[in-house]
């Protein structure tokens, strides 16, 4: 039975951007158990938020491309998301609808667990096609 080991943030990182060099063969090496099966990766949703915000932020990569990549690394063999469809919804939103992958995922997750209203100020959930108000109202 293969040992199962939750991800975070630096390794997924690590693993996508190749920086520090030492750091991600290190988790090459890991990924190598997990293609022979000895290994699995279970991934949060709030790592994946965490990897959005680092490649954007810190490493200045275009959402598409993080949307891109992090959809393929869920869909990985050997990784198991929590709430993959949730997830791998906001990672589109995120990219297609030019929103905060938190906010997409929140939407994302509304949609999954209804009711789907969400109470914000914030109006990009006006482009996440989801019943919202602010809290006053």
């Amino acid at each position: 039975m293969a040992r199962r080991l939750w991800l975070d943030t630096n390794v997924i990182i690590r693993i996508i951007t190749g920086d520090p060099q030492e750091m991600a063969q290190e988790a090459e090496d890991m990924i190598l158990k997990v293609e022979m099966g000895e290994l699995v990766l279970r991934l949060s949703a709030i790592v994946v938020a965490e990897c959005c915000w680092v490649l954007e932020s810190f490493y200045e990569a275009q959402p598409t491309d993080i949307s891109d990549t992090l959809l393929k690394f869920t869909n990985a063999i050997g990784v198991e998301t929590e709430e993959k469809p949730v997830v791998q919804q906001a990672l589109l939103d995120f990219s297609a609808k030019k929103v905060d992958f938190v906010d997409a995922y929140i939407a994302a997750h509304a949609k999954a667990n209804p009711p789907e209203d969400v109470v914000t100020w914030d109006k990009h959930y006006n482009r996440l096609d989801i019943s919202h108000d602010r809290p006053g109202n």
